[in-house]
């Protein structure tokens, strides 16, 4: 038996629980479903499970996925009908009567009684006789299941007829789900048949084994050639590059063109360890499996997955599902991320980086992906199973329905802790099936509501959940179709233990909004519309949808495109793309009305290349390679990575040839380099500067100064790191002196010796030397603690008098500027858990702390650039400021900021940094049990069980010591990138936009050009522990701003999404240099605004 236990011990799921909300009424909710009780609409259908000593949670890892549900018109009505599986009863088909009443015709239908394990199902008119079929996934050859999976031809009288074996569908195995979709544009349905693993997932594996077919697990891809004459199916799985191994766990599949090349393309979800696979089709029936090209990072457990433009762009987005609970409770008693140790194993072996979330990934014009779930809030749903993006409320905005609940629960910890005290090697097998017995009753029990998040637009979501239709319920496969042809979307829902959901729209009855939905019919050669696009323009705005049916989780929707239409009254046009190639245009469609679209026999082909990426003109000769130093090994409960701080970086004219060089610092075990620029635009490597020597340094920051006031630039080059300790040697900054023809030696002095974060140079008291600002990031090994950070007055005989000493904060950026316009060089300074910081020139070498009178005492952030200039043209320098972004797992306000809690809770002599986060309106500590019991051992004693963990409310909980009687506390209350415009007493706050928001925001370059600012900015943060995740949804971007202060563009840069960038430097008119950290090479991009 046994094997199957290796699933607690390896699950580290998220589950959630229901929050507890107002009922909204019908006539105030945007979106409202009145549930159709059994009696009225005749749907009878339950998934009735029984527990068996031979087939139970424990023995089948998969017992509680739950069944589908198929939607389609069967008999051309024009009333789309229900198609149920079941998994130890029968499967029911159900005929649309009209006014949301059905009738059970399973019998009289043909459709099999025999009660074998159904999956996924979906409706399809496979042999091209203008009939819906209907093809069953099954679970056979597994214990005591024995199926093989069924295709019903429709013979157009409500029968049909199981054909699998003729058409040559008949697998017997693992299966979850089909779709059907024509891969080689020939005009028949071919069908991609995506299965699962049964094994528990005990180790990760090699990833060679993808190539290894497995009979029982592995996908399969059949090509149908009904255009060849046969009535038969051939398996072409392995030519067409798909993978089939034992290594997938498919839980979620769709078939989209996600690229807009012409051709289907295949998303196939996996449970567990193995990557999600994003299959692009080549045109030549082949596939390449590029997820790792297009997606940053996927969800660990993918149970459900949509394809569907969610932000009216015109590109197809893709929307994942996982685990992840929004009840703070259940969060902290259910298992999290892998470890940081994990999760580099994972990627040693191969594996791509997953997150235990939702991911909500935009498409960007097709050439790459980023996931928003966190931004907008999406990414916690709990144990979820489908989702499907719809317009329920017919304001023109996409929304998304997500089924939630798992009858038992697998993934509690305190369970996964009892099982682990279990020796099923002592006991019999009749002994070990009543401790099985007794485990599954064990399992916590927790029904979930489903949940609406409404789309207001500009990627924020209302969350609608226990409100009618929303009811707690153990909920899997779901479709949408308008059933009573009403005008809005309803919704069909298979349970567990509970009677199917009918959800009837009741939002159209409102009358707010307006309508047009479409039924597609082909042409003689492409009867199937599958695939084919519809762009419907109405009232300046454009909408898209594409036709596919099979989405969600095991389950397939309605056959017809729905459109809602907000305030417009009339439609300006249609386009369809169909999947040949050609397009029509209709007009003079009427709205609040279903029509059919017939494919004309001629018409304009236009197929779409595929957008590529072509930007690149050229890689810089330098590779930064970051030495590999694992910062949670030493300090357990740090959020972030401070060993990777650079690469330095500046520009400058350091040969006096008036042509901008580059200078680059090194990571720890590699030199800096000086590159000169030449004439033609190219770049050389200075060979003769002595910057070999200093191999031992990571190089962090680096300003330009003239220290003997020769008239050339020399470095100052700060050093940092977080493998030493303070006064290292190794931490101890640099000078390098220009001997006037761009060639370096070093000064051998005496300098500051810790992790540094900022230095900038400016001659503050006005006698014509170099001064310095010394900004330090951290006290190597003391995470949170503040290091002295230094303003140096230089007394002109080549030494510097210490004129400012205060620990400021953990800084990342600093700039000098006049900023209250005294003609005194003030200084602005930034950095972690700091607000932007306003030091004033008193003029004697004194400075003044002027933060609150600028009103920026709320702006504790997580800052990494500070920009200065005039934006609104009144004289006043206002501030841009680079910050974390919104697209973080952390919400941070002034009202509930996020805190970090210093002091040796357990008085061992080391400072403990404790974090507390607001999550879904609790405080709760983002770091786990586990890991806090790491470094307070005392708390293993304290909490014995997660139960009592999860409890927990903030620091006093947890340590038993009040807020105010801790040592230090920092905060952060805003996590957002900023412009703050000086407006004299005061500052006012303009956010970048949201784009600039979904990741954090290194470094800024700023043109001011015809009364507007561009903002250009690059992006990312790929060093933060795994349970926050990878900042890695923008690389950059650039952003215009008038002197109105309206944003008239929004667009972003051409660069690959997973960059880890540190600086963007211009070096001529159209071209950036975008340097990157971490084993990635600079890169020279073009720029068309």
């Amino acid at each position: 038996m046994k094997q199957a236990f290796g699933l607690f011990f390896t699950l580290t799921l998220i589950v959630s629980g229901c929050s507890k909300k107002k009922e909204i009424p019908v006539e105030k909710a945007a979106i409202y479903f009145n549930p159709v009780s059994a009696d009225s609409s005749g749907i009878d259908f339950i998934n009735q499970l029984y527990h068996l000593d031979d087939l139970n949670i424990i023995e089948y890892l998969y017992y509680y996925n739950g069944g589908g549900v198929a939607i389609g018109d069967i008999n051309n009505d024009g009333l789309e009908d229900l198609y149920f599986t079941a998994n130890q009863t029968s499967d029911k088909l159900y005929l649309n009567l009209g006014n949301l009443k059905f009738k059970d015709i399973t019998k009289e239908a043909g459709i099999l009684t025999d009660s074998t394990w159904s999956t996924g199902v979906t409706m399809e008119d496979i042999n091209n006789d203008g009939l819906l079929d209907i093809y069953v996934c099954k679970v056979g050859n597994y214990k005591t299941l024995k199926a093989h999976n069924l295709l019903y031809i429709n013979k157009g009288n409500n029968t049909f007829v199981e054909s699998s074996s003729e058409y040559g569908l008949d697998f017997s195995g693992f299966s979850t789900q089909a779709s059907f979709f024509d891969y080689d544009n020939d005009g028949d349905m071919d069908v991609y048949l995506m299965n699962h693993a049964v094994h528990t997932p005990r180790g990760y594996g090699n990833i060679s084994r993808r190539q290894l077919k497995d009979s029982l697990s592995g996908d399969r891809l059949y090509e149908n050639k009904w255009d060849e004459g046969l009535v038969k199916f051939s398996d072409v799985t392995q030519a067409s590059g798909i993978y089939s191994s034992v290594l997938g766990y498919g839980l979620a599949l769709a078939t989209s063109d996600v690229n807009n090349d012409g051709f289907m393309d295949v998303y196939v979800g996996n449970d567990f360890h193995e990557n999600d696979y994003l299959y692009l089709n080549q045109g030549n029936k082949t596939f390449k499996e590029s997820s790792a090209d297009y997606l940053n990072h996927t969800s660990r457990f993918t149970m459900g997955v949509e394809i569907a433009d969610i932000n009216n762009d015109k590109t197809l987005d893709i929307f994942t599902l996982d685990m992840m609970p929004f009840d703070h409770e259940i969060f902290l008693k259910s298992g999290g991320e892998d470890s940081d140790k994990v999760s580099q194993i994972k990627k040693n072996f191969g594996f791509q980086t997953q997150y235990s979330r939702n991911t909500l990934q935009l498409n960007h014009n097709n050439r790459s992906f980023s996931d928003v779930a966190l931004m907008t809030n999406t990414y916690a749903t709990d144990w979820s199973w489908s989702v499907l993006i719809n317009d329920y409320d017919n304001d023109g905005l996409n929304d998304v329905y997500i089924t939630n609940g798992i009858y038992k629960r697998p993934n509690d910890l305190n369970y996964i802790n009892y099982l682990s005290n279990i020796d099923f090697s002592k006991y019999d097998r009749t002994k070990q099936d009543e401790i099985e017995r007794k485990l599954i009753e064990t399992m916590p029990t927790i029904n979930i509501s489903n949940i609406i998040f409404r789309n207001k637009g500009n990627l924020e979501f209302e969350k609608l959940t226990n409100q009618a239709g929303l009811e707690p319920s153990y909920s899997n496969g779901a479709a949408y179709s308008d059933l009573d042809n009403d005008g809005d979307v309803d919704l069909v829902v298979n349970n567990i233990n509970q009677k199917a959901l009918l959800l009837e729209n009741k939002s159209h009855s409102n009358k707010r909004h307006n309508y047009i939905s479409f039924t597609l019919k082909g042409d003689e050669k492409f009867k199937n519309p599958n695939g084919a696009k519809a762009y419907l323009y109405a009232d300046g705005h454009e909408y898209f949808k594409e036709l596919t049916v099979t989405r969600g989780f095991q389950s397939s929707s309605s056959h017809k495109l729905h459109f809602g239409l907000g305030n417009s009254e009339k439609v300006d046009s249609l386009k369809i793309v169909w999947l040949d190639g050609s397009t029509q245009t209709e007009n003079g469609l009427e709205v609040n009305k279903h029509q059919s679209i017939v494919k004309k026999p001629k018409g304009t082909i236009s197929i779409s290349p595929v957008a590529v990426n072509n930007s690149l003109l050229e890689r810089f000769p330098f590779f930064h390679t970051e030495n590999n130093y694992q910062d949670y090994d030493r300090e357990t409960l740090i959020p972030e990575k401070l060993s990777t701080e650079g690469p330095a970086s500046i520009q400058a004219d350091f040969n006096g040839d008036e042509l901008e060089d580059i200078f680059i610092g090194g990571a720890k075990y590699q030199s800096p380099s000086l590159y000169f620029k030449q004439s033609n635009g190219t770049y050389k490597k200075d060979e003769k500067s002595d910057f070999i020597k200093d191999i031992i340094y990571e190089d962090v920051d680096v300003a330009t100064f003239d220290y003997e006031n020769d008239g050339d630039l020399d470095l100052y080059v700060m050093s940092g790191g977080n493998d030493a300790v303070e006064n290292d040697q190794k931490l101890e900054d640099r000078i390098y002196l220009n001997n006037g023809k761009g060639h370096f030696k070093r000064l051998i002095s005496n300098l500051i010796k810790t992790n540094g974060g900022s230095v900038s140079s400016q001659d503050f008291d006005g006698d014509g030397f170099d001064d310095f600002f010394i900004g330090n990031r951290s006290i190597p090994g003391g995470y949170g603690l503040s290091p002295y950070s230094f303003i140096l007055k230089n007394n002109k005989k080549g030494e510097y008098n210490i004129v400012l000493k205060k620990r400021l904060g953990m800084i990342t950026d600093s700039k000098w500027v006049d900023i209250n316009n005294d003609k005194l060089l003030d200084l602005v300074v930034v950095g972690d858990w700091m607000p932007i910081t306003i030091l004033i020139n008193n003029g004697d070498a004194t400075f003044t702390d002027h933060t609150l009178n600028y009103g920026l005492e709320n702006t504790y952030g997580m800052w990494n650039v500070v920009k200065i200039l005039d934006i609104d043209g009144n004289g006043q320098k206002d501030i841009i400021a680079g910050n974390a972004g919104l697209n973080l797992k952390w919400k941070a306000s002034k009202e509930r900021p996020v805190k970090l809690f210093l002091d040796d809770f357990d008085k061992n002599g080391q400072l403990d940094p404790i974090i507390f986060y607001d999550f879904f309106g609790n405080y709760v500590p983002f770091a786990s049990k586990d890991k806090l019991a790491e470094q307070l051992p005392s708390l293993k004693k304290k909490f014995l069980n997660y139960s009592k963990f999860s409890k927990i409310n903030g620091i006093e909980d947890l340590t038993g010591m009040k807020e105010e009687n801790v040592l230090e506390v920092k905060k952060i209350t805003e996590l957002r990138s900023m412009i703050y415009l000086n407006v004299g007493i005061n500052t006012k706050e303009i956010p970048l936009p949201q784009e600039a928001q979904t990741s954090s925001v290194e470094d800024i370059y700023v043109e001011q050009k015809n009364n507007k600012t561009t903002i250009y900015y690059v992006g990312n943060f790929l060093d933060y522990t795994n349970e926050l995740g990878q900042s890695s949804s923008n690389s950059g971007g650039f952003l215009t701003i008038n002197k109105n202060l309206k944003w008239e563009s929004i667009k972003k840069l051409p660069l690959p999404e997973n960059l880890n960038a540190r600086k963007i430097i211009k070096i001529d008119e159209k071209r950036f240099l975008v340097i990157a950290n971490n084993d990635q090479s600079f890169s020279i991009e073009s720029i068309k605004e």
